[in-house]
């Protein structure tokens, strides 16, 4: 005859890998403090990189308006 399982101690490992047992109310809480900390840091990196992107669209814009601008002057009939 085997035994029932019984959960793993707060913070050990379940059997089978299934990961940290969250029966300690502490920890729970601090497992969820974790991951809104990580969601956060992943939507401080989303905001970041759209900025950085919508930036570098920016300065492209301005090049090809300069470029454009050069283009036209130095098109005309009187430029030497």
């Amino acid at each position: 005859m085997h035994q029932p399982r019984r959960p793993a101690p707060p913070g050990q490992l379940r059997p089978g890998g299934a990961g940290p047992s969250l029966t300690n109310p502490a920890l729970a809480a601090r497992v969820r403090q974790l991951a809104a900390q990580a969601e956060h840091r992943r939507a401080i990196a989303e905001f970041r990189a759209r900025r950085a992107a919508d930036q570098q669209a920016r300065l492209n814009a301005l090049l090809l308006e300069a470029i454009d601008a050069l283009a036209s002057l130095l098109s005309e009939p009187g430029h030497a």
